[in-house]
């Protein structure tokens, strides 16, 4: 224990990339007046102009202190010389010396200048008592730490440690209790620090510094939550603070991987401090992730200029030419950042973040093992090491690295979560089957139904693929199935929730199971499989938009019905420039602004490879991985692969694309996004004559539910332009949500007069006619809708139950053909469209229906049931047999139950399989004395 515990509330870590040294807050002094005063407020709150201006005005006795704060003004904004200028004048007076020179240091070591920080802090660290000089020990043992003399860190450490245990630190030093907080952070006790943050906001809630450390630690042990709270209230109080501005970019990143939030972020932190490094650090991996080498290089080398010595940047130089194949660069590159701290194992953290991003898993094995050699304490070191080790497939040696985590740092969210799974989890709920090239892990209960179908699917998608790849990947390939999306989660990365439904990381494979979420498991098995030939194909240097496009490829040659339906958004995406051409696709999943983006980047490659696979054919995509694999950069593959330039390829596409898509040239879509209120207001008050610029406002007015106001604008903007279609659609919605029905119908009719017909006008229009209680018009603008857009399910849903309403059978099970192959994932619409084929005894259809209801209600006995007659009607008793079987597996009622050992027992009459046919048959009667198939059947 390292605090006296007894001191300090009870507080509980809320579990998360360090983001910069700590540094003295402007806190006005509580003595201060006049410009002093004032200037130290707005210092404090960031306004540096103001806080310049008053604090130039001070003479006399409060001048020193005047100086220093003007040093920190100096110092946030990176004006260096001067910084240190005014730190100087400050110094000339005893009682300011000491915290002058703590604040040179610090101005010292932004520039790379730890020697000469380190020199000046070691010569005031035992120059008393008291705030200044505690914090000359903290910045001392940081700086330490920073250049590799983690021991001789300890000391000054523990000294702060002791100002509070010995009640130097009283209960209300909110800044003494912050680098409290600080210390123990550093010395690797995360809960002391935790506690520590918690009791110095207790006393002073609008302390900016506290705020940053508690982020940070935070940040470390992947709560970026929590992280994003304390940046808040950090901005709130000093909006221009650029390291917290910096610090928020990191957790745009760490949450959602918001890249165009946290360039906004860093644009304003560098408008503020143009030499802050940490921000060039954030573009650089930024970039990075984008495979936009240049560009990373770029921020470096501004980040370098101005603090060469930079562990961060250096090691981000060293990733950049890690991913850029420059075996030679990289290790130059890793050498100088060790010359500089031998002991900075975090460099491998650093370059095996992006190594991830680029499925390069054996690498980062190979890199975590090195970084527990330099530091064996690190246990966020061994964490990887684990985690990576068990992602590849190694689970016992990387359930060993991941304990010897826990036992360096038990705080760290992912490992417990990880250990907790499998030390109680899998064990209790979990079987590993070895079956051929894979093994798969069922779920216990669900063990029984999964392994009739999945290991068979498994293999006829690896013969495929091997076949056509003409690759054999290494095995065995390991098949997870997790029946929660948190044990998914957790096994994926450590944490509870990430929105996907299945991954793969070379070796390994892990989707949730099909009984946890409604979703077709057979296209998310394939679709994963595909990736393991992919990246082990260009030995894990195939693009994301590449392999995930091909994967996609891969699912939709298997069965059509497993493409995704987004051709207006794709359509859309094109027709406005939203998608990059193939060199830079990666940028359409990293720069997505929403979920459903994310989703229009997926379809955009899956459309790319299936014309890449018609234009070329499928032996040139396996060429393209292979000079992937031999370490080609991407206008180079396309070039040699295809025989075409990047440009021309991209050509090449949209040609095709937007050919395919022509259905959408005439007519109206709404393409207008939600711009940020403020954003919406600026442009109007530029252009207040121009109709579209009120449509803005209208739409951002209703994102802000102002629907009042909303009104105003659009009004305004249709006697600009009584044309414009967006404010005809805008005002019919507005008058949809009011209920002025007719209101809204005659902006649409008005918007189909002008030409400005389409999917979306028939939509709404089918919307108002169904409040109205009008079958006719509905049917009418469904059927219309559809006709606009086949590839969308909705007005099919809506014409469905209008069937069912009007007892139209024949026209439902129409629609029901329709419909299924546009909701691949939808089980009750596969059931029932499997229900109306048997009962009209529609056996071919039914079958085929039957094979595609397997892989989206595998644990539906009753789908597993009709499946079984369509069979039987078919004669293929086999099959039919072994799908009563799985039905008897299933959860049924018992009259159900029933029927399916009766028909089980009519198969096994037809294959002669006498007793047990009577078996099943005396249980059918058991279950239901009057079952009418049980008493049909003749032993």
């Amino acid at each position: 224990m390292l605090i006296d515990m007894r001191r300090l509330a009870p507080s509980t870590l809320a579990l998360a990339i360090v983001l910069a040294a700590g540094a003295l807050d402007a806190q006005p002094s509580p003595t201060a007046s006049g410009p002093l005063a004032s200037g130290q407020k707005a210092l404090a709150a960031s306004d540096y102009a103001k806080a310049e201006e008053e604090l130039a005005q001070v003479k006399g006795a409060g001048e020193p202190e005047a100086k220093l704060a003007l040093a920190r003004a100096s110092f946030e904004q990176g004006k260096f010389d001067a910084a240190d200028k005014y730190a100087q004048q400050a110094a000339a007076s005893a009682a300011h010396k000491t915290k002058a020179i703590v604040l040179r240091a610090e101005i010292l070591a932004a520039q790379g200048k730890m020697r000469e920080a380190i020199a000046l802090l070691d010569g005031v660290k035992n120059s008393g008592k008291g705030e200044a000089v505690r914090r000359a020990r903290l910045m001392l043992a940081e700086y330490l730490i920073t250049t590799g003399k983690r021991n001789d860190a300890d000391d000054p450490l523990h000294k702060v440690i002791e100002d509070y245990n010995d009640n130097s630190i009283t209960n209300q030093d909110a800044e003494g209790l912050a680098q409290v907080g600080r210390a123990a952070f550093l010395l690797r006790s995360p809960k002391d620090a935790n506690q520590a943050f918690k009791e110095s906001e207790r006393v002073d809630k609008k302390r900016v510094e506290t705020n940053l450390w508690a982020a940070e630690l935070f940040l470390d042990k992947y709560d970026p939550g929590h992280a994003a709270e304390e940046l808040k209230d950090a901005l709130a109080v000093a909006p221009k603070r650029a390291d917290a501005l910096v610090a928020m970019a990191r957790v745009k990143l760490d949450q959602t991987l918001d890249f165009d939030d946290a360039e906004k972020l860093l644009k304003e932190a560098l408008a503020v401090n143009p030499k802050h490094t940490g921000a060039f650090a954030v573009r650089a991996g930024i970039a990075l992730r984008d495979m936009d080498i240049k560009g990373a290089d770029k921020a470096i080398a501004e980040g370098l200029a101005i603090n060469p010595n930079h562990l961060e940047l250096l090691s981000l130089k060293a990733a950049a030419r890690f991913l850029d194949d420059d075996t030679k660069g990289f290790e130059s590159a890793k050498k100088e950042v060790f010359a500089k701290n031998s002991q900075y194992s975090r460099f491998y953290a650093i370059v095996g973040e992006y190594a991830e991003w680029e499925h390069r898993y054996d690498d980062i094995v190979a890199m975590m093992k090195e970084a527990t050699k330099i530091d064996p304490d690190d246990g966020k070191a061994w964490a990887d090491l684990g985690l990576t080790q068990m992602r590849s497939g190694n689970e016992t040696q990387g359930l060993a690295d991941i304990q010897k985590a826990w036992s360096k740092d038990k705080f760290n969210v992912r490992v417990f979560n990880t250990l907790n799974m499998y030390e109680q989890d899998i064990p209790n709920q979990y079987e590993t089957v070895p079956d051929g090239v894979f093994k798969v892990r069922y779920v216990k209960e669900e063990r029984a139904v999964m392994e009739r179908y999945v290991p068979r699917m498994l293999g006829e998608a690896w013969a495929s693929m091997k076949a056509r790849y003409g690759f054999v990947p290494t095995v065995p390939v390991q098949v997870e199935m997790y029946g929660s999306r948190q044990h998914f989660s957790v096994r994926t990365s450590g944490l509870p929730n990430i929105g996907i439904q299945g991954v793969c990381f070379g070796r390994v494979v892990a989707a949730i199971s099909p009984n946890a979420e409604p979703f077709n498991w057979g296209n998310v098995l394939w679709h994963e499989l595909g990736h393991v030939f992919a990246i082990q194909l260009s030995k894990n240097h195939v693009p994301r938009w590449f392999t995930e496009g091909l994967s996609e490829y891969e699912t939709i040659a298997r069965r059509p019905e497993w493409a995704r339906e987004l051709d207006p958004e794709l359509y859309q995406a094109l027709n406005n420039n939203k998608l990059p051409g193939a060199v830079d696709m990666n940028r359409a999943f990293t720069h997505a602004e929403d979920a459903n983006d994310v989703t229009i980047a997926y379809y955009a490659a899956s459309q790319m490879l299936v014309w890449t696979v018609e234009r070329f054919g499928m032996n040139h995509v396996v060429q393209a991985l292979k000079l992937w694999g031999e370490g080609k950069k991407t206008p180079d593959v396309i070039k040699s692969a295809f025989g075409v330039t990047p440009e021309e390829y991209d050509s090449g596409y949209r040609t095709w694309q937007l050919a395919r898509l022509s259905r959408y040239k005439n007519q109206y879509l709404f393409t207008r996004k939600p711009k940020e209120l403020e954003e919406a207001k600026k442009a109007l008050a530029q252009a207040p004559n121009d109709a579209s610029a009120h449509v803005d406002m209208a739409i951002s007015l209703v994102r802000s539910k102002k629907g009042g106001e909303a009104k105003k604008e659009i009004d305004a903007a249709l006697s600009i332009d009584p044309k414009n279609a967006d404010a005809h659609f805008v005002a019919a919605k507005l008058a949809t949500g009011e209920k002025d029905l007719d209101g809204a119908r005659r902006h649409l009719d008005t918007m189909r007069g002008i030409g400005a017909d389409g999917y979306a006008i028939h939509s709404l229009l089918a919307d108002i006619a169904e409040a109205q209680n009008d079958d006719a018009r509905l049917r009418y603008h469904f059927e219309a809708a559809y006709r606009f857009d086949p590839s969308q399910s909705d007005p099919l849903k809506g014409l469905y139950d209008l069937a069912l309403k009007e007892k139209r059978e024949g026209d439902a099970l129409d629609i029901l053909r329709k419909l299924a192959p546009l909701e691949q994932h939808d089980r009750k619409i596969w059931r029932t469209l499997l229900e109306k084929l048997v009962a009209q005894k529609q056996w071919d259809e039914a079958r085929r229906v039957g094979e595609g209801a397997i892989f989206v209600d595998i644990m539906g006995g009753q789908t597993h049931v009709l499946y079984a007659r369509a069979l039987a009607a078919s004669n293929a008793h086999d099959k039919a047999a072994s799908e009563l079987e799985t039905a008897l597996l299933c959860k049924m009622k018992p009259n159900d139950l029933a029927t399916a050992h009766a028909l089980l027992a009519q198969e096994l009459v037809v294959l002669k399989r006498g007793a047990e046919a009577k078996s099943h048959l005396d249980e059918a009667l058991k279950l239901d004395p009057q079952n009418a198939e049980a008493k049909g059947v003749k032993l």
